[in-house]
């Protein structure tokens, strides 16, 4: 009869464990990329049209600006326009495609080039980044980790979810830790991590309302960790999804005059 070895026993076992965790991990890791896909489907799978009001307060100051914003699905183009206070009045941001991120202010009269790493630029020295307006936060250019799963008080799920900077992503954040429920992939509150692994900033969202099979957050704080008394409160006061554009709102033309977007 043939005989097994100590030594081959051995390495069948490695080889056993070995393709157990690997499944594990790869099951992991498909149930992560499916959970952010799913919070990013509730954030950028159709085309925006929102006006927000961002509050922001200091222990020194208290500063409003009220903000158009149109997004096409999947983030590919935005456009932010400051309706209000009068001095910032036309000002705004413009992103085309990939690459190109626009500033434009009546004051200098034209069009300013940004790298696309403004987009997590703080608006106006707020607690809210750019990309923040247009729901572009939760983007393709992180790595999703399923860091757990815990009950809620409701009969939910919650899952937390780590996410980290792919290689060369051009990202302001270190990481981001998220939590969002399971029944609709709600993204309750963000964790916002610097370069040198330090907790800066946390959000959360709620007061959701649902519209076309999407669930999207009407109200948010994000708190400055390293400032005290220092947190920003976003406000959405009206939005539509699932809305078409003309060929002209994301042009530099349009960004400069809004006469020119060709909306009614």
């Amino acid at each position: 009869m043939f005989k097994i070895s100590k030594f081959s026993k051995f390495m069948i076992s490695v080889f056993l464990v070995g393709t157990l965790m690997w499944s594990a991990n790869a099951q992991q890791q498909t149930t992560s990329d499916e959970l952010l896909a799913c919070a990013q489907r509730n954030l950028n799978s159709e085309n925006f049209h929102g006006v927000l009001r961002v509050d922001t307060f200091r222990p020194e100051f208290s500063r409003s600006f009220l903000l158009e914003v149109w997004s096409t699905a999947d983030n590919e183009n935005a456009l932010v326009r400051i309706l209000e206070p009068l001095d910032e009045e036309g000002s705004g941001y413009l992103l085309q495609g990939e690459d190109d991120l626009w500033f434009f202010t009546p004051l200098a009269g034209q069009s300013i080039s940004l790298p696309r790493s403004a987009l997590g630029d703080a608006l106006f020295g707020s607690d809210v980044a750019v990309e923040d307006l247009y729901r572009g936060t939760l983007n393709e250019r992180y790595d999703p980790e399923l860091l757990g799963t815990r009950d809620d008080d409701n009969g939910d799920f919650i899952h937390r979810l780590r996410l980290t900077p792919k290689p060369d992503a051009d990202v302001v954040y270190g990481k981001l830790e998220l939590e969002m429920q399971d029944s609709n992939c709600a993204v309750l509150a963000i964790d916002y991590f610097d370069q040198r692994d330090t907790l800066v900033r946390q959000g959360i969202f709620e007061d959701f309302a649902e519209m076309g099979g999407l669930v999207l957050a009407q109200h948010s704080v994000v708190t400055d960790l390293l400032r005290q008394n220092s947190f920003t409160e976003q406000t959405v006061q009206s939005f539509d999804i699932g809305i078409d554009f003309p060929e002209t709102l994301f042009t530099l033309e349009c960004l400069e005059d809004e006469t020119q977007c060709g909306l009614p």
